[in-house]
C-alpha cells in the first residue's frame, strides 16, 4: 500500500506527502511550487483562469494532453499523471506558439485570465497536431468556451488563436521526454494508494477487486471527476473526510462501442463520451457539446453526473428515454437496473445500496429517434431552467413509440407516462400536441428560483412539446393536410 502520490510536473517527478495530497491543484501550484502563473478567481471552474494541462498514464503510454480547471481538482486525483502549467509551456528560452501569438496580437488585458487562455489554446494546438484539425474561428471559440475575459479582450484573443501556425507547434510528447514517465508509472499500476492527514483519508484502489476487498464503501464518498464536489469544498459547504477515488482503476476509463450498445465506464470523461456517441446518438453528442467547458468535460464523468441525481441533469433526461441501464456492484454481486427504476420519486434518492457503486452505464442502440431540448439563460455552460428529452418512432405518420422526460419541473427528472400513452398509436398532429401540452402543465409542479418562475417553466414545457411536433413534421416532410385523425 503506497502512501504517496507520484506525478510529474513540467517534466520533473514529484512525490507528494500525505498533507500536500489533499490540497487543491491550484493551491499546491501557487503556494507549494511558487508557480503563480496559474490564477484563481471564481473557485468554481467557471472562469478558466486556473486552467492547466494534464496527461494521464493509460497503462501503456501517456494519454493526450487536455485542459482542466485546477481550482476544483485535488492533488490525489493526479497520481500517475503529467501536469503542465503555463510556465511549463516554455521550453528553455523558446515560448510556445500560443504564448508568442498572444504577445503579438496584444491578447493580454489585465493579464489575470491570460495564463488560462494560453493553456486552453495550447490544448487546442495539441489536438490540431494529433488529429489534423483545422484551426478556424469556431474551433478557437470552442476551445476558449471555458475561459472568461473580464476586460472584454476577446477579439485580440481570438485573432491570436487564429494566427497560430500549426507547423510551428511541437507536440508535448516531443517537448517532454515521456520514456521516464512511462517506465516509472508502469511499475506503479498495481499499487493501491492510501493517504491520511488529520481527519481526512483517501483510498485509490488499483482495481475494482481491491476496492471491494479493502474499502468501507458504506461510510465513504466515492469520487469520480469531483467537478461538482470541488465547488462545494471551495465554498465551505462540505469537507470530504473519507474518500474513494476511482482514478487509478484503468478499466473504469473504457468505453466499449459494440454493435448493439455503448458501455460507458465510471471514469470515462464527458469529452470521450461526446465523441463515442457522435455517430449513434448525434442529439446526445450535440447536447454534451454545450453541456460544459472543455476543462470540465475533460475530467467530469457521465456516471458522476447521473449519481449526483440533479432534477435538472442534462444527461439523465436522455438516459431515461433511451432505455439505458445502470450496472451496480459490491463485493458479492452485480446488479443491472433500468435507469427509470434507478431514480426514485424523492429529491436525489436513488435505488443504490450503501455497499454498491455504479461501474457502468449501458446505452442500447435501438432504431429510435431522439429530440433533446435545453432552455437556459445562456447557450453554453449553463444550468437548465427546463430540459426535455423525447424518444420516438414513426410508422406511416403514426407514433409507434413515444417516451418523454422533463427536467427542472419537480424533485427529480420526470417521465410523463400518461402523456406517452396519449400519443402512442396516434398520427402526428398539431391538435394532439396542443392537447398533451395542456395535459403536461397540469402534471408538473415546478418551483420558482433564480432560473425562472414556476409558471415560466410550465410555459416552456408546453411550448417545447409544440416545438417538437412542428420539428418532426418538417423533418419528415409531412403534409399536415393529409393526416387523418
Amino acid at each position: 500500500m503506497r502512501k504517496s502520490i507520484i506525478l510529474y510536473l513540467n517534466g520533473k517527478m514529484i512525490e507528494l506527502g500525505e498533507s500536500d495530497s489533499f490540497m487543491s491543484l491550484s493551491n499546491y501550484l501557487r503556494y507549494q511550487k511558487n508557480l503563480t502563473g496559474t490564477k484563481v478567481t471564481c473557485s468554481e471552474g467557471d472562469c478558466g483562469a486556473c486552467t492547466v494541462l494534464v496527461s494521464r498514464f493509460d497503462g501503456k503510454k501517456m494519454g493526450q494532453i487536455q485542459a482542466i480547471n485546477s481550482c476544483i481538482s485535488f492533488m490525489y486525483l493526479f497520481d500517475r499523471c503529467h501536469l503542465i502549467t503555463v510556465e511549463g509551456l516554455k521550453k528553455l528560452d523558446h515560448l510556445h506558439p500560443a504564448q508568442k501569438t498572444m504577445i503579438k496580437h496584444h491578447g493580454a488585458q489585465c493579464g489575470y485570465c491570460t495564463p488560462g487562455m494560453i493553456c486552453a489554446l495550447a490544448a487546442m494546438t495539441e489536438d490540431a497536431k494529433n488529429n489534423v484539425i483545422k484551426i478556424d474561428n469556431k474551433k478557437v471559440k470552442n476551445y476558449l468556451t471555458g475561459n472568461l475575459c473580464r476586460c472584454t479582450g476577446y477579439e485580440p484573443i481570438i485573432k491570436a488563436g487564429l494566427s497560430i501556425d500549426i507547423n510551428d507547434v511541437k507536440k508535448f510528447s516531443d517537448i517532454y521526454d515521456q520514456k521516464e514517465m512511462i517506465s516509472k508509472y508502469s511499475n506503479l499500476i498495481f499499487d493501491d494508494v492510501k493517504l491520511s492527514h488529520k481527519d481526512q483519508e483517501v483510498y485509490l484502489p488499483a482495481s475494482y477487486e481491491s476496492l471491494y476487498k479493502n474499502a468501507d464503501i458504506k461510510n465513504t464518498k466515492i469520487v469520480s471527476g469531483a467537478t461538482d464536489l470541488g465547488v462545494f469544498v471551495n465554498k465551505n459547504k462540505i469537507q470530504l473526510k473519507k474518500v474513494i477515488s476511482l482514478n487509478n482503476i484503468l478499466e473504469s476509463y473504457k468505453i466499449q462501442n459494440l454493435d448493439d450498445k455503448i458501455v460507458i465506464g465510471a471514469k470515462a470523461s464527458l469529452t470521450d463520451i461526446e465523441k463515442a456517441c457522435k455517430k449513434d446518438f448525434p442529439e446526445f453528442s450535440k447536447s454534451l457539446h454545450i453541456f460544459a467547458s472543455p476543462q470540465i468535460k475533460n475530467i467530469g464523468t457521465l456516471v458522476g453526473n447521473l449519481v449526483n441525481a440533479s432534477p435538472i441533469s442534462d444527461t439523465a433526461a436522455f438516459l431515461r428515454v433511451s432505455n439505458s441501464k445502470v450496472i451496480l456492484n459490491n463485493s458479492k454481486t452485480e446488479r443491472s437496473i433500468f435507469i427509470n427504476d434507478f431514480f426514485l420519486k424523492s429529491y436525489k434518492k436513488l435505488d443504490i445500496n450503501s455497499d454498491e457503486i455504479v461501474t457502468h452505464i449501458i446505452i442500447p442502440k435501438e432504431k429510435i429517434k431522439f429530440k433533446l431540448y435545453k432552455i437556459s439563460t445562456r447557450k453554453d455552460l449553463d444550468i437548465s431552467s427546463v430540459n426535455m428529452a423525447i424518444a420516438y418512432k414513426l410508422d406511416n405518420k403514426i407514433f409507434t413509440s413515444f417516451k418523454l422526460c422533463v427536467g427542472g419541473v419537480g424533485p427529480t427528472t420526470l417521465r410523463l407516462t400518461s402523456i406517452e400513452k396519449e400519443v402512442i398509436g396516434k398520427a402526428i398532429d398539431q391538435k394532439i400536441f396542443k392537447k398533451i401540452a395542456k395535459m403536461a402543465i397540469l402534471q408538473i409542479k415546478p418551483l420558482s428560483d433564480v432560473r425562472g418562475e414556476g409558471s415560466y417553466r410550465k410555459i416552456l414545457v408546453h411550448n417545447l412539446l409544440l416545438k417538437f411536433c412542428d420539428e418532426v413534421i418538417l423533418d419528415n416532410k409531412i403534409n399536415v393536410n393529409e393526416i387523418s385523425i
